[in-house]
C-alpha cells in the first residue's frame, strides 16, 4: 500500500500536515461511446464548473499589489527550525504560522509555495488565498472548490471522485444549499486515496474566511 503525505498551510491559522493510510479505491469506468476527444472536453466542463477562481492566477495578483515579492521576505524561513522539521519530516504534521494583521504572512506563504515547487516535482502543491473583501473566496465553498480544482489539474486521475458527486446531481451540484457537504466529501476522498502523491495543501489567512470556517478546520485538523 502506497502511503501519501498531506499538509495544510494555514496562514494565520497554522500550517498541518498529516499521514492519509487510505483503503479506499474507486475506479471510474467512461460510457464505451466516448470517444478520447469527447471525454476530455467532459472533464473540461467538469473543471470548468468546478472552478470559482484559479489561485494561480490569485498569487501573482497578490504579490504585485503588495508590491512584489522579494527574498528577504521568506528566506529566513527557508533555515528555520521548525519549518525546515516539518518539511523534511513526514512525522512532522504541523507547523502553526502566527503573526498580527500586515506582518508579511501571506508574502510568506508565497515565498514557500515558490521554494516548494523547486523542490519537488512530484508532490502535489493546491493552494488558496481567502480575502475577506471579495465575496467569491472569503468562504469554505470557494476554497474547496480552489483546492480542488488544482489537486484535479495537477493529478488529472482524481477527476474520478468528482464524476461521482457530479453525475449523481447534475450541474447544481456546486451551487445547491449541499455544496458544501459534497465537497467535503470530495475532498476527504481524494485526501485518502492511496496513490496520492505527496501533497501539501496551503490556505492563506483562514482568519478572512467568514462562511464556513469551523467545516475547514475539521477537514484540516481531522486529517492530522
Amino acid at each position: 500500500m502506497q502511503t501519501s503525505s498531506t499538509s495544510f498551510a494555514l496562514s494565520n491559522q497554522g500550517l498541518q500536515m498529516g499521514q492519509n493510510h487510505g483503503t479506499i479505491h474507486m475506479e471510474f469506468h467512461p460510457s464505451p461511446s466516448l470517444t478520447r476527444a469527447e471525454l476530455e472536453e467532459r472533464n473540461r466542463n467538469y473543471l470548468q464548473n468546478l472552478r470559482v477562481t484559479d489561485p494561480r492566477h490569485d498569487k501573482p495578483r497578490i504579490e504585485q499589489t503588495k508590491g512584489g515579492l522579494l527574498a528577504d521576505s521568506y528566506r529566513w524561513v527557508l533555515n528555520n527550525a521548525e519549518f525546515r522539521r516539518w518539511r523534511d519530516d513526514e512525522g512532522s504534521r504541523l507547523l502553526w504560522i502566527k503573526g498580527d494583521p500586515g506582518k508579511g504572512k501571506t508574502m510568506l506563504l508565497c515565498g514557500i509555495i515558490n521554494e516548494l515547487k523547486l523542490a519537488s516535482d512530484s508532490s502535489l502543491l493546491p493552494f488558496f488565498f481567502c480575502q475577506a473583501a471579495d465575496a467569491s473566496i472569503n468562504n469554505a465553498t470557494a476554497v474547496l472548490r480552489g483546492l480542488i480544482y488544482l489537486l484535479v489539474d495537477q493529478q488529472p486521475s482524481l477527476i474520478s471522485y468528482v464524476y461521482k458527486k457530479y453525475d449523481a446531481t447534475g450541474n447544481p451540484l456546486f451551487r445547491e444549499v449541499n455544496t458544501l457537504v459534497a465537497l467535503s466529501e470530495i475532498f476527504t476522498d481524494i485526501l485518502k486515496d492511496t496513490n496520492l502523491p505527496p501533497t501539501r495543501l496551503v490556505i492563506d489567512a483562514l482568519d478572512e474566511c467568514i462562511e464556513g470556517l469551523d467545516m475547514l478546520l475539521n477537514l484540516s485538523f481531522g486529517r492530522r
